[in-house]
């Protein structure tokens, strides 16, 4: 089942980083074509076109996605980060999820046995990362602070900035508790819940490419968060803490060799 369900995550999250490369290299979706590959935005069609196919058929999944990770952070701290402080504000939210989920993958693949061992603590960056960025949006949503400053102004509006204020409450909780690791599944289900629902009534309707209506992002969270709410919070979570805790009398009465594993 973690196989499949790894498998599945990663194809989708792969074709979504395709579909940029598709844009530069052959105007996919009316994008701008760019050839020049002398330039950084340039020379991105080729790695995403390549690396996202790659990444999709679980092709030399570790090396491919190292080299997308590095692309991605290259990226956000050349034209996103002058911007302003927070992805969500400066346009490049898109860069850093896609850069933390390809630094996880650098750990999932089988036949990297020294990278594998670190999956549990990568998932954990990765979950902390993507409960940050979502508290951030419902701040947003709630109380109407960070509003976008730069880097969308051409683009379709987020799915995720179309959902109403009290949502954005439901939002803040589910991404603190996220990035706590604290009832870590209920969280990631919610979030992705949450994140689904602003993609199937924003962005959908606006067209059936996620690069042009507005939910990349939104993809990104609901996969994501699918995913967690599956194989659990990693390594790192209040999670473990809050087992541990638990009275002996409070804690399942079969055989301590038969309980259930702590959440991973």
């Amino acid at each position: 089942m973690d196989r499949t369900l790894r498998f599945s995550f990663r194809a989708l999250v792969g074709l979504l980083f395709f579909q940029h490369g598709a844009e530069k290299l052959w105007g996919f979706a009316g994008g701008r074509i760019d050839h020049n590959f002398y330039t950084l935005h340039g020379i991105a069609g080729p790695l995403e076109v390549i690396g996202g196919a790659l990444i999709a058929a679980g092709i030399l999944t570790a090396p491919v996605a190292f080299l997308l990770c590095g692309e991605m952070a290259v990226a956000y701290f050349m034209t996103w980060a002058p911007r302003g402080l927070f992805p969500i504000t400066n346009g490049g939210e898109e860069s850093v999820l896609f850069c933390f989920l390809f630094l996880w993958m650098t750990t999932t693949d089988a036949t990297s046995t020294k990278l594998a061992v670190w999956e549990p603590q990568a998932r954990s960056i990765l979950r902390v990362i993507l409960g940050f960025l979502f508290t951030l949006h419902g701040l947003r949503l709630a109380f109407g602070i960070l509003p976008p400053m730069a880097g969308r102004r051409l683009a379709a509006p987020m799915a995720l900035d179309q959902l109403g204020a009290i949502a954005g409450y439901f939002v803040l909780l589910f991404g603190i508790l996220l990035a706590l690791g604290l009832y870590s599944r209920i969280a990631a289900v919610g979030l992705s819940v949450m994140a689904l629902a602003a993609y199937l009534f924003f962005a959908l309707p606006r067209g059936p490419w996620p690069i042009r209506n507005g939910g990349t992002e939104a993809l990104l969270y609901a996969l994501a968060g699918l995913y967690l709410a599956f194989v659990g919070p990693g390594a790192w979570c209040l999670d473990r803490w809050r087992s541990k805790a638990q009275p002996a009398d409070l804690l399942p009465s079969q055989p301590s060799s038969e309980r259930a594993p702590l959440p991973r």
